[in-house]
């Protein structure tokens, strides 16, 4: 298995684990949707396996494009081909 590891948006980690995104507001809907389109284009995949329990604020994060300064975790992806 290859993996890898992004910092990203800590509210996250329910829809990208389990798919649910009940609550998320559009604007964070749209975030997450650019981001899983960036994982498919780039790795053919979205499939997160793991997220870090530790959290910190951060300005610059693997979702900066799409998300401004927030929470981040350590995200895990399974990016085997």
């Amino acid at each position: 298995m290859i993996t890898e590891t992004f910092e990203l948006p800590r509210h996250w980690a329910t829809a990208l684990l389990y798919g649910e995104m009940d609550g998320f507001e559009d604007e964070d809907l749209e975030a997450l949707e650019a981001f899983e389109a960036y994982m498919i284009k780039t790795y053919g995949s979205c499939q997160c396996i793991e997220v870090g329990s530790d959290y910190w604020f951060s300005k610059f994060h693997d979702a900066s494009e799409w998300v401004l300064a927030c929470d981040v975790s350590a995200y895990v992806f399974d990016i085997t081909p």
